[in-house]
């Protein structure tokens, strides 16, 4: 075994005692050795020989010989909740199997000087991509298209911005098929819930709902469509909508937030769920399975987008003069439970 030494050892002094080329210690120290072909044996003998030697290496000198940094600034709204916590999860995932990057990982917090001071420090960091989910100013994510940095939405697209990329959850299709789930259930008078009107995600699923609403040859009533900004506040949308008839049998709601405080609403209002309305929402949360709720759901693909936004990223770096690269994932999972 190599002796222990107070002074940090080389990559070139490492492939030496190895008996072993330098590029086939930059492989093991990077983690990709599998990918090369190098034996688990050559790589526990470099990596023996790294961790007795104190070996650090120099990433400085590394980035500014290669010109690049290997960061991929990441940027939610907030990680408290379920949705960002599980978007990170696969955007660490794919970049940890690339093996040549990391994230670095920030949150806006729906403030506009907030944002705008994040925004600053991931450019100042060199970030080599950005994926962000849009929330607050457009003129913020210019700054990042007109410096040259590759970004990826993820979530929705960021209006005024045609030229980045994205990947979101496809609101319209999913919508349309969960609208069509209640339908096929007997639901004949489906009201809608979302947040504010003029959020693109709003307008995408409202889309998908009214398209299967018109495929079945049902009417749309304008009283049934309810925009209630703030997320868990549904409950005076829903005793407005109860007072008068006809009242709805089924509600679809934008955000399982929406549609645990339309059960609550429903509860105080002694209309019995799921025997007198069905109560679905587009999006999961852990919170939707306790059985006090048992709230059914479409769940988002949410670890795909973050994986599918990484491999954008990824590849808008490796290849600067690329089209942008925008697409919507139609992929979702019925978690059936008790209020359907």
């Amino acid at each position: 075994m190599a002796k222990r030494s107070g002074r940090p050892i080389t990559m070139a002094a490492i492939a030496k005692e190895a008996g072993v080329a330098r590029t086939t210690v930059s492989f093991v120290l990077n983690g990709r050795h599998r990918q090369h072909g190098i034996s688990e044996k050559t790589a526990d003998k470099i990596l023996d020989i790294a961790r007795e030697r104190n070996f650090v290496a120099n990433e400085t000198a590394r980035s500014l010989s290669r010109q690049r940094t290997g960061l991929v600034g990441v940027f939610l709204p907030g990680f408290n909740s379920h949705w960002g916590e599980t978007v990170v999860t696969g955007i660490r995932s794919r970049l940890y199997e690339d093996g040549d990057y990391i994230p670095l990982i920030a949150s806006q917090h729906d403030d506009p000087d907030w944002e705008e001071r994040e925004v600053r420090v991931l450019l100042e960091r060199q970030v080599e991509a950005i994926v962000c989910c849009p929330t607050v100013k457009s003129s913020n994510y210019l700054r990042i298209v007109d410096r040259g940095v590759p970004l990826v939405f993820i979530g929705h697209r960021a209006p005024g911005i045609p030229q980045a990329s994205f990947v979101a959850w496809d609101g319209t299709h999913v919508s349309e098929k969960a609208t069509n789930l209640l339908l096929e259930r007997g639901r004949k008078r489906i009201a809608f819930i979302g947040r504010d009107e003029s959020n693109a995600t709003f307008k995408e699923r409202f889309s998908g709902y009214r398209k299967a609403l018109k495929a079945a040859g049902l009417p749309f009533d304008p009283e049934w469509k309810m925009s209630v900004p703030d997320y868990s506040d549904a409950g005076p949308a829903i005793r407005s909508l109860f007072s008068k008839s006809p009242v709805p049998d089924a509600i679809l709601c934008d955000l399982w937030i929406q549609a645990l405080a339309a059960l609550e609403a429903l509860d105080d209002i002694g209309r019995s769920v799921p025997n007198d309305v069905a109560v679905m929402a587009l999006g999961d949360s852990p919170f939707c399975a306790h059985r006090r709720f048992g709230l059914t759901t479409f769940a988002e693909p949410a670890e795909n987008l973050g994986r599918r936004a990484a491999e954008i990223a990824l590849h808008l770096i490796r290849n600067p003069n690329s089209d942008p690269i925008q697409e919507l994932i139609p992929d979702y999972e019925i978690r059936q439970r008790q209020t359907v």
